[in-house]
């Protein structure tokens, strides 16, 4: 079995060992992370030697060991040879500036599942099962988006106009974007929950949490997520949306209906809760206060479990009280923690105050399954981006995204999906595919 050692230099570049006599030095283009860069190489390396390849990767001091096989799965486990030294220097912790906008300023390496010891969430584990024969009739499988003609850039204008079918380069943005879109279609373990948290107001929680969720309908399929705006009192997701619900279709209600039904609401009952957005993606309203009561935490403990009977997804959109009932289940129940964080030193500080708070009481392991989404707008302080990605990183968060400026979510009007910028949903898209990777890893 062959090895390589991989040494992560800088945010954009890293020095390979191994590959042959001399060393490879890789760099991340286009907005790509270079841990997708190491991802890709690592691969075309296993498919060329036509055998495994053990793989160390080491980055500011730490290392991680990985077998990547022939058939492009990746691995985590211990070496089982010598490793080639890396370069001769000591790791240098990623400098997190960039030059040009990207979509995602960290990325995972791997599929690999959270490490060792990390709370993965309590979820009954699926016992294990035979696989079915397939029939030799079946028609062969096709990896996503690969063997397709390249739509986008200029291999995608040449095809257009010259009726060609070039296929995109492996690094382009179109195959990340067609990863991304595999990804969000994969298989999932069960119902589970994406909470959407900033104990700050105004700095897009409610956006995000529609956005996703309608990115995961529209490859997931129809009434497949629902978002459920879990704020105490007066949470913005009605003002929101596409379609506005109608009276009665807030969470107080569906939780009432579930009660005054003897077997439950039945499902041909449940849309009369539920918001049908145009993209297949269902929301249901927040307490409007006419109940005369907060919702607390058993409020959303009982839409939770009422829903989890019939969709697989539910974004938790949260208020700004941190000491209402609610936003304390949203956030200590999220099988991931998405917090979007403006580029102003008050909305950064509060989400890495309220990110050391759960850390403190979840465990750390809750910060493996969080991602911070850093969004542009016209009020930025881009000199706040370095420490705030810096603390996050510390603070131990799974990854870091970034958001470009969408004047639709910063308008307050309502979001159309539709007319959201393209580059707005390749963002989103990026954002839902590492949600759908944390939830399928938990239960691994």
């Amino acid at each position: 079995m062959s090895t390589l050692a991989i040494e992560i230099t800088s945010e954009r570049t890293a020095l390979v060992s191994g590959a042959g006599d001399e060393k490879v030095e890789l760099s991340a283009e286009n907005g790509q992370s270079i841990h997708a860069v190491i991802a890709q190489f690592s691969r075309q390396h296993s498919a060329d030697a036509g055998s495994p390849v053990e793989v160390t990767v080491q980055e500011a001091g730490r290392s991680r060991q990985l077998t990547v096989a022939p058939d492009g799965k990746v691995a985590q486990s211990p070496p089982t040879g010598p490793i080639p030294a890396p370069a001769d220097k000591p790791g240098v912790r990623p400098d997190h500036h960039v030059d040009e906008p990207v979509t995602m300023a960290v990325t995972p390496l791997d599929d690999s599942p959270p490490p060792a010891g990390a709370d993965t969430h309590a979820r009954p584990v699926p016992a294990a099962r035979t696989p079915s024969p397939a029939s030799v009739l079946a028609a062969p499988e096709i990896a996503a988006g690969s063997h397709e003609p390249a739509r986008t850039g200029l291999r995608g204008r040449l095809n257009t106009l010259l009726n060609l079918r070039i296929a995109p380069k492996p690094e382009s943005a179109e195959m990340r974007h067609r990863a991304a879109i595999a990804s969000i279609t994969g298989p999932l373990p069960g119902f589970s929950m994406v909470t959407i948290a900033n104990p700050k107001g105004g700095v897009g929680k409610t956006p995000l949490a529609v956005g996703l969720n309608a990115i995961i309908a529209e490859h997931r399929g129809a009434a497949t997520t629902v978002c459920v705006d879990v704020a105490d009192v007066g949470g913005s997701l009605a003002d929101r949306v596409s379609i506005p619900p109608r009276d009665g279709h807030d969470v107080l209600s569906l939780i009432a209906a579930e009660a005054a039904e003897p077997g439950g609401i039945r499902p041909s009952a449940l849309s009369q809760y539920l918001t049908r957005q145009p993209g297949g993606d269902d929301i249901v309203a927040g307490n409007n206060g006419a109940h005369g009561s907060a919702l607390g935490y058993d409020d959303a403990h009982t839409a939770a479990q009422i829903l989890s009977q019939y969709r697989e997804i539910l974004i938790a959109d949260t208020g700004n009280n941190r000491l209402a009932g609610s936003w304390h289940w949203a956030t200590t129940h999220a099988d991931v923690l998405c917090v979007p964080v403006p580029l102003r030193r008050d909305a950064a500080a509060a989400a890495h105050r309220m990110l050391l708070d759960l850390a403190a009481t979840a465990g750390p392991a809750m910060m493996a399954r969080t991602i911070v989404v850093i969004t542009d707008g016209p009020g930025d302080a881009p000199m706040v981006e370095i420490d705030a990605v810096d603390a996050f990183l510390d603070a131990g968060v799974h990854s870091v995204a970034r958001m470009p400026f969408e004047p639709l979510f910063a308008s307050g009007e309502r979001i159309a999906p539709s007319k959201l910028r393209r580059r707005t949903t390749e963002a989103l898209t990026i954002v839902a595919a590492t949600v759908i990777d944390l939830i399928a890893h938990a239960a691994d």
